[in-house]
């Protein structure tokens, strides 16, 4: 698919009242979800929503095949995991040589970028809801992230 194509399938996305739109061709798929409609049996939430935010212990589950995680201890029921809201590049910082927006063991304001999601050659940052504190950070700087996929583990202060 080309990047035209698909800039104005976005467009029409935007502007119309779908909810969601999955499209297939040349062995490609594009799939586009606003964020009402991820949040199963709820009304229609505010574009202004935050991202979907819930309990650690339900989700964080290891794979069979997988290597544990770093500080593969469990999750503890006071963790809140933060998703993508979008599907892009995961980026820590806002240039290689500059320092993460969020480390682990430290304190994040509400308002505070987390991250930057580059999505469609646009950067969407990722801001902290809440005053918390990072307990994990769960994906790589560089990464291509899915929509709802886990990246900080935080806890409230």
């Amino acid at each position: 698919m080309e990047e035209k194509f698909l800039l104005e399938l976005f467009d029409r996305f935007n502007s119309s009242d779908a909810a969601e739109l999955k499209i297939s061709a040349d062995g490609y798929t594009f799939e586009l979800r606003r964020k009402e409609a991820c949040i199963a049996g709820s009304p229609a939430v505010p574009a202004s929503a935050p991202p979907p935010v819930y309990n650690a212990a339900a989700d964080k589950k290891p794979e069979p095949d997988s290597k544990p995680a770093k500080n593969a201890a469990p999750a503890a029921s006071d963790t809140i995991i933060i998703k993508s809201p979008v599907v892009g590049t995961f980026y820590r910082s806002p240039n290689p040589d500059a320092p993460a927006f969020a480390e682990t063991g430290k304190k994040v304001l509400k308002g505070q970028k987390l991250c930057i999601i580059e999505a469609m050659k646009m950067m969407n940052a990722l801001e902290a809801e809440f005053d918390c504190e990072i307990v994990d950070v769960l994906a790589n700087n560089g990464d291509l992230v899915e929509f709802d996929q886990p990246l900080f583990e935080v806890r409230h202060v």
